[in-house]
């Protein structure tokens, strides 16, 4: 049931670098609160000892106290099911003593780099199925909507176009983008830009060259990647790479990715 998602980033982040507007549609986030004072779209206490679910959405934002750093345990992730018909959910870890006793052996164990990334995805999948009593399913995509989504997630980054959807699913692309569109609030193009986006940094992050990651995402070129890149995320490649991996040094004694 859960096993349709690409989990894109994960960790233990302390006084997190640069913690701020990060607008996707494709991202969906867990985000267990260990300590710290943490606000989500400005004026909603994220609590110590509470965990969140947030839905995919281009509005998400959040930001620390600078004078209580937060110490907190992420998974970001994208799937082409709608697992959330509000944009989050808050759970009380001490009302819920399994997910309690979860995500504290996830905390300790991300306390130091993991060595087995396997691990990750069954600690991942196992937190899923622990929160499926909390999700609501938004069951109100059209069906060419979902077929469409399978595809795009289900498809290496570097064959997709929207002529390939039109292709697998035999029907007018005129008519795929409006679908799409209706449900999503972006058309395919868009969606696949950002699918891309998120990779690209996911990719950063795990000390990939910009020969490597153009070449994963189909790019023909490294300047062809960094135009894209430049103009998809507002962000230049080298100096996104610099701070990334500032940011990593600063997180050293909690990050994993």
């Amino acid at each position: 049931m859960f096993r349709n998602y690409s989990l894109i980033s994960y960790g233990r982040v302390y006084n997190p670098y640069n913690w701020y507007y990060n607008p996707s549609y494709v991202v969906n986030r867990i985000y267990y609160i260990i300590s710290g004072t943490a606000f989500y779209k400005n004026n909603i206490p994220l609590k110590p000892g509470y965990l969140y679910m947030f839905r995919a959405s281009p509005d998400f934002k959040v930001h620390q106290d600078k004078n209580d750093p937060v110490d907190h345990v992420f998974f970001d992730f994208s799937t082409y099911k709608g697992l959330l018909k509000r944009e989050y959910i808050e759970i009380d870890l001490a009302e819920d003593k399994m997910l309690g006793c979860l995500a504290g052996l996830i905390g300790e164990e991300f306390k130091t780099p993991v060595k087995q990334p396997e691990i990750v995805n069954d600690y991942f999948e196992i937190l899923l199925y622990y929160l499926g009593d909390y999700l609501e399913s938004d069951g109100s995509y059209s069906e060419v909507t979902l077929e469409a989504l399978s595809i795009l997630h289900n498809t290496p980054a570097s064959e997709l176009s929207v002529n390939l959807l039109a292709s697998e699913l035999k029907r007018n692309i005129n008519h795929i983008i409006r679908c799409f569109k209706k449900d999503i609030g972006v058309t395919p193009n868009k969606y696949i830009t950002e699918l891309k986006v998120n990779m690209a940094i996911a990719y950063i992050k795990q000390g990939m060259s910009c020969s490597e990651i153009a070449e994963k995402l189909g790019f023909g070129s490294i300047s062809a990647f960094s135009y894209f890149f430049r103009h998809a995320s507002g962000r230049n490649f080298s100096e996104y790479k610099k701070e990334t991996g500032r940011a990593e040094y600063e997180n050293s004694r909690y990050y994993n990715i």
